[in-house]
């Protein structure tokens, strides 16, 4: 398992007016938590948007670097957004120790979609349903992504967490029966034509036409 670093700021205030100043600084507010304790930190936008990038959208193991060069080894449990304004609110940080077992989120990347029974054979759509799965392991066995392939999946079949593959090191939790990725019926759009049936003037009833024409004589008069 590869590790990053981020460097990182103690703080000893906290509150909204202090997450907005920083914010508006260009910096994060964040909490690294441990056994029993907390700790508010704050850290650049930049350095963690470059840390994201570097990631690539896998779990991973992220040493966090204080002012005073101590360090921390941690993971990412929950990262707060605004989706109005595009931007990172605060972050979780779990520190783990090493040898001992934790427990984190991991990405779920789905292989053979394309390849899959049910879309080959009877136009069914893959439906991801979770894309990430909850584990327990220690931090040397921390893989960076759950890789399942779908290629036997038929229409109305599913694949749950019972079904994951074994990775050495990691407990699945969460409940067996839940439902990672199915292959659902395709759907048809049933459109319906109105018919509009036109009438030729010679097909129009004579009683019609004496109507009509009495109907101007009366009019006239």
């Amino acid at each position: 398992m590869k590790q990053y670093k981020l460097n990182i700021i103690n703080r000893e205030h906290t509150g909204r007016g202090v997450a907005r100043r920083l914010r508006a600084e260009g910096n994060i507010p964040a909490c690294v938590y441990s056994k029993g304790n907390s700790r508010s930190i704050s850290l650049s936008v930049v350095e963690f948007r470059d840390l994201k990038r570097s990631i690539g959208g896998g779990a991973a193991l992220i040493e966090l670097v204080d002012e005073k060069g101590e360090i921390a080894l941690t993971s990412i449990q929950e990262i707060q957004r605004d989706t109005l304004k595009n931007c990172i609110n605060h972050i979780d940080f779990l520190e783990v120790a090493r040898g001992e077992s934790f427990v984190a989120h991991v990405p779920v990347h789905l292989i053979g979609e394309a390849d899959a029974l049910g879309v080959k054979n009877d136009g069914g759509m893959i439906d991801h349903k979770s894309h990430e799965v909850e584990i327990r392991c220690r931090p040397s066995k921390l893989p960076d992504h759950i890789e399942v392939d779908v290629k036997d999946l038929e229409v109305g079949g599913a694949i749950h967490i019972s079904d994951l593959p074994a990775v050495d090191g990691v407990e699945y939790l969460g409940n067996p029966i839940q439902v990672i990725v199915s292959c659902q019926p395709p759907t048809v759009a049933i459109e319906e034509t109105v018919v509009v049936e036109e009438v030729a003037a010679d097909e129009v009833p004579a009683s019609k036409v004496k109507d009509d024409g009495a109907a101007e004589g009366d009019g006239a008069k």
